[in-house]
């Protein structure tokens, strides 16, 4: 590149801008990119873009930058579809990506954005919407609760004292005022459960993790073996969320490829890191997979958090999965 307008441009811009030969192999990177992947000044240079692609999708990567190179037009990548970059420290980093030939008939510019705070606005957003819907849901109810089924058992309560006064022999009338009594019990258990519905209680993390587990333990024959830390009760609502989902995807998983008798999953907080742990006695992961949806989902949540995720042969057959995210500090 040489030393015009173009080079300011180039040394100034805030996304990340790297120049790719058709090996794969960085010949520039701009100040942002450094700063993005976390290599110090020139570091990048003589790396592939491969090393900055995590580790399960980089023989997928290969395809497809070799597949760009027979027909290099400019085109955008990445725009809702979950990519992710892999700095020098092993962090994952959700990007967007725009790729353009640079002319010289072998190299492209790849444009790389960091998108976590854009991605962060749009889950709370989500959850938002989400709150709100089952914000209403739950007042739906628990108006249809007080409004018709209480209302109704009420007035069949007040027909039933009428005939209850007129009864004969004494023996049906006392049989319909406990009847009426039972009434009254109906009605006061749902009143208790119009005023949990209001209060919106959420069971703690670790009953939420017990239940999750015994919910898919039919499907997988066996119950894995679950162990978790006290603290992680006290987490952030939208971790925990990740932390159930995550945990979800990885039991479907072992259900689903690894073939497994047992598992176990273990829960941890320590010295502000949460880590979740499942290993498996399955046939193991095959030699680089290509991580389909699941698994893009789940380095997604560790990479929103700033965090990471990771596979590894288990001592003895199967596989190891470790999904580590830092736990914001809570305020005074």
């Amino acid at each position: 590149m040489s030393p015009d307008g173009s080079r300011v441009a180039f040394e100034a811009n805030p996304d990340a801008v790297l120049i790719v030969g058709a090996d794969g192999v960085i010949s520039e990177a701009n100040p942002a990119a450094h700063l993005l992947f976390g290599y110090g000044p020139t570091e990048l240079i003589g790396l592939t873009v491969e090393q900055l692609v995590p580790e399960m999708s980089r023989h997928r990567h290969v395809e497809l930058r070799q597949g760009y190179e027979a027909h290099p037009l400019p085109r955008p990548m990445g725009l809702g579809m979950g990519l992710m970059c892999e700095r020098a420290d092993g962090t994952n980093v959700p990007v967007e990506i725009s790729l353009s030939p640079l002319g010289d008939g072998g190299s492209t510019i790849a444009t790389v954005r960091d998108v976590t705070d854009r991605l962060a606005d749009r889950n709370e957003a989500r959850r938002n919407v989400s709150r709100l819907e089952l914000l209403e849901d739950r007042e739906r109810i628990a108006r249809d609760l007080h409004d018709m089924v209480i209302q109704r058992l009420f007035a069949s309560g007040m027909s039933l004292q009428a005939v209850a006064a007129i009864a004969e022999p004494a023996e049906v009338a006392e049989r319909i005022m406990f009847t009426i009594d039972e009434l009254d019990d109906t009605i006061r258990d749902i009143r208790n459960t119009i005023f949990e519905l209001h209060l919106q209680r959420r069971p703690a993390l670790s009953e939420q993790l017990a239940n999750l587990i015994a919910d898919r333990s039919d499907a997988l024959g066996f119950e894995p073996k679950l162990s978790v830390t006290e603290e992680i009760d006290r987490l952030p609502a939208d971790l925990s969320d990740d932390l159930l989902a995550t945990l979800a995807e990885a039991l479907s998983n072992v259900g689903r490829h690894a073939t497994a008798g047992s598992a176990s999953v273990t829960v941890e907080q320590r010295s502000g890191s949460l880590s979740l742990v499942v290993v498996d006695n399955g046939r193991g992961m095959p030699a680089g997979p290509n991580p389909g949806h699941g698994l893009s989902n789940i380095l997604w949540r560790a990479a929103n958090h700033g965090g990471r995720c990771t596979w590894r042969p288990a001592d003895g057959g199967g596989t190891v999965m470790e999904w580590q995210v830092p736990v914001p500090i809570a305020g005074p």
